[in-house]
């Protein structure tokens, strides 16, 4: 029998699954010690009602197509929150071939890194199994969820809120499930906000150090009108929401322009 959750927050990689889940670990009062399995970790939440825990479970699935071949509903229990976590997925793209460059498995370019990634698999040319861009392809996977959630409400997280204020998303998950802080509020606000400003200098550090590549807008805006646009209005519509904030007023100038990283 599978467990059945009170809370349950879906991420695809790097959309910040991991962030959320520190956010709550070492915010929230918890009734013991995390279960952290292969993409998926489980907290047991103290609740505002002294009676009783809840069991919050965070999911990240290297795609959100993988939903339409896992069973949601299975997770939730009758009153069960949903939350789906979204990151603009041009950054989302941006941050996994990144990630494999520092790792030395990616040595293309990113832009032809993209390329080879979003061609037929008979061509057989570029990285294998980097899921550049079908990864933040997200209608389908939603789509999917909005299927199995019917008797759920599903809220939207979004990764670029979560990193401009990470108090007020842990502040609306606390509330809306019920739970207690391990401090008090002015002194949680405080100390995320140390951590933004140290993050922020750890960052410049790093750029300095390492000077690793940057996605330059006329890139962003080449793979944005060239493989999400459609999807990311498809979202739109079946979330009734706006992502204004993903979204370029122009294209890329001309394909001279994209840059080599």
């Amino acid at each position: 029998m599978k467990s059945k959750f009170d809370c349950l927050i879906i991420a695809s990689q790097y959309s910040g699954a991991r962030e959320v889940f520190d956010l709550l670990k070492e915010n929230l009062i918890t009734d013991t010690a995390p279960t952290i399995l292969q993409n998926k970790a489980i907290l047991k939440c103290k609740s505002a009602e002294e009676t009783k825990n809840l069991k919050v479970g965070i999911f990240e699935f290297e795609s959100l197509e993988e939903l339409g071949q896992t069973d949601i509903s299975e997770c939730l229990l009758p009153q069960a929150s949903v939350y789906l976590m979204l990151r603009n997925p041009v950054w989302r793209s941006f941050a996994a071939y990144r990630k494999n460059r520092e790792e030395g498995t990616e040595r293309s370019s990113f832009i032809e890194a993209v390329k080879w990634d979003s061609s037929p698999p008979e061509v057989g040319l570029g990285p294998q199994n980097t899921s550049y861009i079908i990864a933040g392809k997200y209608s389908e996977g939603i789509r999917s969820l909005l299927q199995q959630t019917q008797e759920h409400r599903l809220q939207i997280l979004e990764f670029e809120e979560l990193r401009r204020a990470p108090f007020d998303i842990l502040l609306e998950l606390k509330e809306s499930l019920g739970l207690q802080f391990k401090h008090s509020p002015e002194e949680i606000s405080l100390n995320l906000s140390k951590q933004k400003v140290a993050g922020r200098r750890l960052g410049i550090f790093r750029a300095l150090r390492q000077n690793p590549a940057e996605l330059d807008e006329e890139t962003a805006k080449y793979v944005y009108y060239t493989y999400f646009k459609r999807d990311i209005e498809e979202v739109e519509e079946l979330l009734s929401t706006s992502f204004t904030s993903w979204k370029f007023a122009g294209k890329a100038l001309d394909g001279s322009y994209i840059a080599n990283l």
